[in-house]
């Protein structure tokens, strides 16, 4: 006796190829630069998780949507990605992000005078999709740096 598989089981079961991952993640850096938030949050499955330095884990697609609002409050920032490696449904991606801290300037009293510091940070991402939706996102980079450039001054 056979047995069939759900949508779901199916969706879940089924290797993204690697074109449309590479289109999946150049349309969600698209959304992030051009800070869509609707755009941003369709990526996500319901019951995805976002990981990234110095941040909670954000799990459930309502939280990622408040972990982006409050980046796109607090950060001016504009992402490349150099190189993507796919393996199933797995990407990796190396890149690099320019921006400015909208606030932290604001928050130091006496520390930064002069307004917001431009910043310059590398970083390692790994996402992991089923069905066309981001299922697992983490985001790698050295805050500490992040947090001296913006203290101090660009490298």
């Amino acid at each position: 006796m056979r047995t069939r598989k759900t949508s779901t089981q199916a969706a879940v079961g089924r290797r993204q190829s690697t074109t449309d991952l590479k289109a999946l993640l150049e349309a969600h850096l698209d959304a992030l630069n051009g800070r869509d938030l609707d755009r941003l949050v369709s990526f996500y499955a319901e019951d995805a998780v976002l990981e990234f330095p110095a941040s909670p884990k954000a799990e459930g697609v309502a939280r990622i949507r408040q972990a982006f609002q409050s980046f796109f409050a607090q950060w001016d920032e504009t992402s490349t990605y150099r190189t993507i490696v796919v393996s199933n449904n797995t990407a990796g991606v190396e890149g690099s992000s320019r921006g400015r801290h909208r606030t932290l300037h604001l928050r130091i009293p006496g520390r930064i005078t002069a307004g917001s510091r431009e910043y310059r940070h590398d970083f390692a991402m790994f996402l992991e999709v089923s069905g066309g939706k981001i299922r697992r996102h983490r985001v790698y980079f050295d805050a500490r740096d992040l947090v001296k450039q913006l203290l101090g001054g660009l490298r």
